[in-house]
């Protein structure tokens, strides 16, 4: 019962599946139509190295081959059941040590917690999962403070390192468009009540790093990002919407407009609603663009509007986010890549839905951007997103796990929050985990780097405050 991703058997160069396994041998199915000759063909055994998180191949040349499927006659037509005999003690060896380690991780997951098991699994400081703060403001006091002197390195402060004139450089030199992300009901009323500058100081303010300085130094953005990727209660309402879309209008400051997955009973709603963004744009002769997170949003703004163009936002954009991902042994360069990289996938997306910009978000490791318009979103990124908020849950029922669809929501978002241990750099807000990238708020030669290779705009999202929900780690 040793899982696929552990061991992999190869004949003649077919992957084969390995259904029982000892010291002694193993035996393996293969399709009816691959099993002529399978008798002289070279055999080869994959074993998972759990501590050094690679494959280990080994080539059988000494051993006995035999049919046994005679108990399986139902089954015949489809597959040959052999079992070999392995003569190797090489192959003993590894058997016996691909058998420790998974009983040792099995021991671990039942007898100890999640923080214990990845301590000895891959040397996770578990020891630091305890939630020490009461509220978001005072775990930011303590993420401002590494900010500045880098506790788990040694580091210039943000001043010596020229954060000032590299940020400068960067946004007025490169063709990098600033974008501000406004996601939740405090700051559509911020925006309403302020002017454009005065807004993007209130923003800096509730920025972190590098992300005041470059807010400070444009002055004002090039362009405002207006809903929530992640919530669909977090969408303002139609009269609010007009209203930023008129201000955002008089203010000549690009529009994209933010959806997020749209749920069944939404659908007529939104459908009516672009409609009128789509005739408010014609009578202005202007264009806005929208990030859809949801293939049936994607349908309807190609078909449906003709001044509306359609981003591939973060649900759509997949790859492994995770504030622990520094941890995971293997070659991390792995994440680099998605499916965007392909080209044929862009030329679909293109073709089929009009999309050729792309939401991604700094989330620890580099990243290779593909060939196209891409925004990148700073300094939080997405970790979880449930459509039944636990947040909601918990304030309402005083339990995460009674969750239910939620057609209309006060917000309780606006004031909580759920607390993390704070040397994982991450927070539960609204209905999703946001974990915060403090490489690229430290050094602002990432998004130098960042702009080199493809990225045209970066968004930065504000860092909200709210009361704090301290509860255990639970991912």
């Amino acid at each position: 019962m040793v899982p696929f991703g552990l061991l992999a058997g190869f004949a003649g160069g077919r992957e084969v599946r390995i259904t029982e396994l000892d010291e002694t041998g193993f035996c393996f199915r293969i399709r009816k139509k691959d099993s002529a000759n399978i008798a002289s063909e070279e055999l080869k055994v994959c074993f998972y190295d759990i501590e050094n998180s690679g494959y280990r191949e080994l080539e059988i040349s000494e051993y006995d081959i035999q049919r046994c499927d005679a108990a399986d006659t139902d089954l015949q037509e489809f597959y040959v059941k052999y079992k070999v005999n392995v003569k190797e003690k090489e192959y003993a060896k590894a058997v016996q040590r691909l058998l420790y380690q998974y009983n040792r991780y099995i021991h671990l997951k039942l007898e100890e917690d999640d923080s214990t098991l990845a301590e000895s699994m891959t040397g996770y400081p578990g020891e630091r999962d305890v939630v020490k703060c009461r509220s978001l403001e005072e775990q930011m006091k303590i993420w401002q403070e590494e900010l500045k002197t880098g506790p788990e390195r040694e580091r210039k402060t943000l001043l010596e390192a020229g954060l000032g004139r590299e940020s400068r450089s960067l946004l007025k030199n490169a063709p990098v468009e600033l974008a501000l992300e406004i996601d939740c009901p405090e700051l559509y009323q911020a925006y309403l009540r302020s002017s454009l500058t005065d807004f993007s100081e209130i923003f800096a303010e509730k920025s972190m790093g590098i992300c005041s300085s470059l807010i400070r130094n444009r002055q004002v953005p090039d362009r405002l990002y207006i809903g929530n990727q992640f919530c669909h209660l977090l969408f303002p309402g139609k009269e609010l919407l007009f209203q930023m879309l008129e201000k955002a209008a008089a203010e000549q400051v690009q529009i994209t407009l933010v959806f997020s997955y749209i749920r069944e009973y939404m659908l007529d709603q939104v459908q009516a609603l672009l409609e009128e963004i789509d005739h408010w744009c014609e009578h202005r002769q202007i264009c806005i663009e929208a990030v859809v997170n949801d293939w049936g949003m994607a349908d309807l703004v190609k078909n449906g509007t003709r001044n509306v163009t359609p981003s591939l936002g973060s649900l759509l954009n997949k790859r492994k986010k995770d504030p622990r991902i520094s941890f995971k042994k293997g070659d991390q360069r792995l994440f680099e890549k998605n499916n965007l990289n392909a080209g044929f996938y862009r030329d679909y997306l293109k073709e089929e839905f009009g999309i050729e910009r792309f939401e991604w978000e700094s989330c620890g490791y580099g990243q290779d951007f593909p060939v196209g318009k891409n925004s990148l979103h700073i300094p939080l990124y997405q970790t979880n997103t449930s459509q039944y908020c636990p947040l909601r849950a918990v304030s309402l029922n005083g339990e995460r796990g009674a969750q239910k669809l939620a057609k209309s929501c006060p917000h309780y978002c606006a004031e909580h929050v759920f607390l993390y241990p704070e040397h994982l750099h991450m927070v539960g807000r609204y209905n999703s985990l946001f974990g915060i990238d403090m490489e690229v708020l430290k050094d602002s030669k990432l998004l130098e780097r960042c702009a080199k290779k493809g990225v045209d705009r970066v968004v930065i999202s504000a860092s909200h405050t709210g009361e704090g929900y301290a509860f255990p780690l639970m991912l």
